[in-house]
């Protein structure tokens, strides 16, 4: 094999699979990353039999079509230091030398013919949703998603489809983020758990190309998500995911209105002085404003206070502040809405278009 290629491109190229590879595997060939090359074109496949992604670069020359294995990690980092134009990859056995300048560059990798194959793929829904859309939906609801191991039903979102309303949910089991974007795909509802990863994935495969519709397509157990050159297939995780319309409140005794950017900055500043075993903030709505204070034993204590338009008696509750401001950093709206009952009751908080956040308050306190 031997080509020329615009360094950039390939680049950029790469690094939609480079991250793929895992770094550690009982199967240390899936660290590389298969280059084939033919037609003035390559294609780029990396997989962790899990999760696989494809992507297609144009505008090359190919001098001599072929295959080479490249090891994941190296040809990153080396990709990211070159700095020329043009280069030249060309290949022999299982080495593959990258020529830039007045460099030149050896990788080894392994047999290309013992590589796994790329996944077959028997998808029966496609949905079509704008790429920026879906990429801020992922956003505004991957941080709620359970990290824990032991939780494997809920390490992923939702994915919920019903008569033109796509819903994504993420949930940890403490607190539930939820949204939703009106999209093309027929009448039949739809349901899958898609994991953490492969969204993460996407976010960096995607970057900020909002112009392009995202192709979603559904199959039993995998989700293929396509945009463009680039292509990715995830198994889907099984899906036991809660009944997530049940645990949004339908009712509350009162409801407060705040100033979104103000509540964050002031929330910083007391969650500073929250403790460190137990983290946590108390919300005091009065008349017409919101007291947030905490305390540390042996450290201090923080006492502030902010305008809030309350309707209702108000009260009191405590939150952890990282789970608030998780979700308050990816909201779009000036004043947010907080729905609360008292300080055993989950509170909902409205921080957009199409989207809630439920957040369990922090009881005895």
């Amino acid at each position: 094999m031997k080509i020329l290629c615009d360094r950039q491109n390939l680049q950029d190229a790469f690094s939609v699979v480079g991250g793929i590879p895992p770094q550690k595997t009982p199967k240390p060939i899936v660290q590389n990353v298969l280059l084939r090359a033919a037609d003035d074109r390559i294609v780029f496949f990396a997989t962790d039999f899990e999760l696989s992604a494809r992507v297609t670069l144009d505008s090359v020359k190919v001098l001599r079509p072929g295959e080479v294995l490249l090891p994941a990690k190296e040809t990153s980092a080396l990709l990211r230091e070159l700095s020329e134009p043009t280069l030249a990859l060309e290949s022999e056995e299982h080495r593959c030398k990258i020529e830039s300048g007045s460099g030149s560059f050896v990788l080894v990798g392994d047999d290309p013919n013992e590589f796994p194959a790329e996944p077959t793929f028997d998808g029966t829904r496609t949905f079509k949703v704008p790429s920026a859309v879906f990429l801020e939906m992922v956003r505004r609801t991957s941080f709620a998603a359970a990290r824990e191991e032991t939780r494997y039903a809920i390490n992923g979102l939702l994915l919920d489809y019903d008569a033109g309303n796509l819903r994504l949910v993420g949930t940890d089991g403490r607190r539930l983020a939820l949204t939703s974007a009106e999209i093309e795909g027929g009448d039949e509802p739809a349901r899958a758990v898609v994991p953490i990863r492969t969204l993460h994935s996407l976010l960096k495969a995607v970057g900020d190309d909002g112009d392009q519709d995202l192709e979603i397509t559904l199959g039993n157990s995998q989700i293929a998500f396509s945009l463009g050159d680039v292509e990715m297939i995830s198994q889907l995780l099984e899906n036991r995911f809660p009944a997530y319309e049940q645990v949004i409140p339908k009712v509350a005794d009162s409801t407060i209105e705040v100033d979104r950017s103000l509540l964050e900055k002031n929330l910083r500043r007391v969650a500073v002085l929250s403790s460190g075993d137990v983290r946590m903030v108390r919300f005091e709505f009065k008349s017409s404003s919101l007291e947030l204070s905490a305390e540390s034993s042996g450290v201090g204590r923080a006492d502030l206070s902010m305008d809030a338009s309350v309707d209702g008696n108000g009260g009191k509750i405590s939150f952890n502040p990282d789970y608030l401001l998780d979700a308050l950093k990816v909201s779009d709206l000036e004043t947010i809405r907080i729905d609360m009952t008292d300080d055993a009751t989950p509170a909902r908080f409205s921080l957009g278009e199409n989207y809630t956040y439920v957040l369990m308050p922090i009881s005895g306190s």
